[in-house]
């Protein structure tokens, strides 16, 4: 027996008793009707903080058949790939034991760390931070190594400039399992690289954080102007 179609599933979950168990607020967040099929995304209901640029959907995909949560924090949106399921019920059961917690993870109110493996560079000891600017050239600091965010593949973004009206952003992460420091960047919301940033594994831990503030010092005013005019 084959897979229902999108638009089959999404005419079976129309009487879901799920969204009538789903709390219509979790702290700032706010219980907002799907969007419905978009491609081969069905997007069936979403929680949304437009204050903090921050949401939580809840979606099918008819690419791999999965019921799956999806996570924007800013302009950063990625799969949360342990709540997966393809049994919607079994979606349902787990969504509703983790939902709290999901939520918590992209709350910009809550407190988040890097995991242990960052201890070696010592974050907390890192005050150049400090002196970058809330706006500069138009763009919000809208990360800092005070609340990393936990991303995708062993990443933690630690320092992110976003200009969100015109979809541009510079931001830099640490990668857990490769052991480098590396920055991303994004034009009218399409993923841009750059190597200007890079911190590899070959440097020492506790040099790190003392190089990349001379490549900020150097090359991040440049990095967002050009971005702007690129």
């Amino acid at each position: 027996m084959g897979q229902a179609s999108i638009t089959e599933i999404a005419a079976e979950i129309e009487n879901w008793d799920l969204l009538q168990k789903l709390p219509k607020q979790i702290g700032d967040f706010i219980l907002c009707p799907g969007s419905g099929i978009k491609g081969q995304i069905l997007n069936i209901a979403a929680y949304i903080n437009e204050k903090t640029h921050c949401r939580l959907d809840l979606t099918y995909t008819s690419e791999t058949f999965d019921y799956v949560p999806v996570k924007t924090v800013g302009l950063h949106t990625f799969r949360d790939e342990r709540y997966f399921a393809r049994d919607r019920e079994h979606f349902a059961k787990m969504l509703l034991q983790h939902l709290d917690d999901i939520i918590k993870s992209i709350d910009r109110k809550e407190v988040h760390k890097f995991d242990y493996e960052a201890e070696a560079l010592h974050f907390e000891q890192w005050d150049y931070w400090r002196s970058l600017p809330q706006l500069l050239e138009g763009y919000e600091l809208f990360i800092t190594p005070e609340n990393p965010l936990a991303y995708i593949n062993g990443s933690f973004i630690f320092l992110d400039y976003t200009d969100f009206e015109n979809g541009n952003q510079v931001y830099f992460s640490y990668n857990i399992f490769r052991n480098e420091i590396f920055a991303e960047m994004k034009k009218d919301n399409l993923p841009l690289t750059t190597d200007a940033y890079d911190v590899g594994c070959n440097v020492a831990d506790d040099k790190k954080l003392e190089l990349l503030t001379t490549l900020l010092q150097n090359n991040l005013q440049k990095t967002l102007e050009k971005l702007k005019k690129d």
